[in-house]
């Protein structure tokens, strides 16, 4: 299902969008909402939704502005641009910043109905049957990009998503499609296992080698340790080393 996002600042017109569309039916889930720009983005930073529906013109942060950033932070969300303006220099610039329909207000259910069965047909045609192996060149580079910045913090599903060009939602589904695991759950795995070899084959300190894999805080990475291994760091480097 795709994740819908509302940014609409009039709350009559808000509410109607929200209630008189039967969100299921069109294979959507509505996510969230919000009355003006800056609000709107501030939200789908934390929400990350799918698809994206903004009025043109709202307080702070006008709609174009607001599309443009979060089509910048988020390449692969669709956008609906609602406004009462029928300039053709609207238009012109929404189709710019990659809008996926220009709708002028008032927006009718039916018609914004059908474009939401659009806009979900062509989503689904761009994900391929599963096991066809045409994502395998993504597994690969998402392992790559694993390899090369498994020790950052920050590190994370959202983080690769942008690096490969897909939403985190369909990327978080390709993953678990092809390799049969959730993403935190390969990269866990990967960083403990590079931390067991650092115990193994030098002499570092847990705490430097929480460090050196991801992990600033070292008493969360002994946690982390512990439930991967059953063992503390430091357990696990002495049965190692009176084996």
């Amino acid at each position: 299902m795709l994740r819908v996002f509302l940014a609409e600042d009039e709350y009559v017109i808000r509410e109607g969008i929200k209630k008189n569309i039967d969100w299921s039916a069109h294979q959507c889930e509505f996510c969230g909402e919000a009355g003006d720009g800056e609000t709107a983005l501030e939200k789908v930073r934390e929400l990350k939704p799918d698809l994206i529906i903004s009025d043109i013109r709202m307080p702070f942060m006008d709609g174009l502005t607001f599309c443009a950033k979060a089509k910048e932070e988020f390449p692969e969300v669709q956008i609906i641009l609602l406004t009462g303006y029928e300039e053709f220099e609207y238009a012109r610039k929404a189709i710019r910043i990659g809008v996926a329909r220009y709708l002028t207000k008032p927006i009718s259910r039916d018609e914004l109905s059908e474009v939401l069965d659009e806009i979900v047909a062509k989503s689904q045609k761009e994900i391929p049957a599963e096991n066809d192996g045409e994502y395998r060149d993504v597994i690969y580079r998402i392992f790559s990009f694993v390899e090369e910045h498994f020790s950052e913090e920050d590190l994370s599903l959202t983080k690769v998503a942008e690096h490969i060009g897909l939403s985190p939602n369909h990327l978080s589904k390709v993953f678990k499609d092809e390799t049969g695991q959730s993403f935190t759950k390969y990269l866990t795995d990967y960083r403990i296992n590079v931390a067991k070899k650092m115990l193994d084959s030098s002499k570092k300190r847990s705490s430097e080698i929480a460090e050196l894999v991801g992990y600033p805080d070292p008493h969360y990475f002994s946690s982390v340790f512990k439930k991967q291994t059953g063992l503390t760091p430091s357990q696990y480097r002495e049965r190692k080393e009176e084996a």
